[in-house]
């Protein structure tokens, strides 16, 4: 997972924000246990953002139940979305020339990491 301090992001308590990456959400949403223990102790108080391209991720998933998706909407509630601007269109294609290895989504959220971190 990557975490990132945010000037403007940070919670009321003081705590950096975290990006999660849609793994880490499903994860978190199949609560595995490892990731269960993460959110209860280190990310605890955190505000969450996650980038416009995993909520994509998340309800664009096929077979996609009705209550699977209504608890991705649930989750979605809690989190910040941080839209895909230009900026991080930019930063995406910088990320690109640098590996072929990059797939575009994963390209998109750390991008969007990149873009927002202080």
């Amino acid at each position: 997972m990557t975490q990132f301090k945010f000037k403007d992001n940070s919670g009321p308590n003081g705590k950096d924000s975290c990006l999660l990456d849609t793994n880490i959400v499903l994860g978190f949403l199949q609560q595995q246990p490892n990731l269960m223990k993460l959110f209860l102790s280190d990310l605890a108080g955190r505000p969450y953002l996650i980038s416009e391209i995993t909520r994509m991720e998340l309800l664009g998933y096929p077979n996609l139940t009705q209550t699977e998706e209504t608890v991705i909407e649930e989750f979605l509630g809690f989190v910040e979305i941080l839209p895909i601007h230009h900026q991080i269109g930019t930063r995406v294609i910088q990320l690109r020339w640098l590996t072929t290895r990059l797939k575009l989504p994963d390209a998109i959220i750390a991008a969007t990491a990149i873009e927002h971190q202080s």
